[in-house]
């Protein structure tokens, strides 16, 4: 592990990440970001990445009108639109 902090939880539950372990992985601020939550207590969070809502594909998923889609499965949905299914 590369840097290692400790925080406190505000009020509301929320958390800021420090500017240097933003700096260690890359992040500005409002970048997006995955955050999970694991059954042994661990939480994660990490760089988004896109990823097609329908099939789950992560390598070339694009977000077209705020939903995220990969080309094979927008063609299918403009298949869908026009009737052509």
């Amino acid at each position: 592990m590369g840097v290692l902090k400790h925080k406190k939880l505000t009020s509301k539950r929320g958390v800021s990440l420090t500017k240097d372990i933003c700096a260690y992985v890359g992040l500005d601020g409002g970048d997006p970001v995955d955050i999970a939550a694991e059954d042994d207590g661990t939480v994660t969070i990490k760089k988004h990445t896109p990823k097609c809502r329908f099939c789950g594909d992560n390598r070339s998923a694009v977000r077209v009108m705020g939903i995220e889609v990969c080309p094979a499965c927008a063609q299918r949905l403009a298949k869908e639109v026009n009737g052509n299914a």
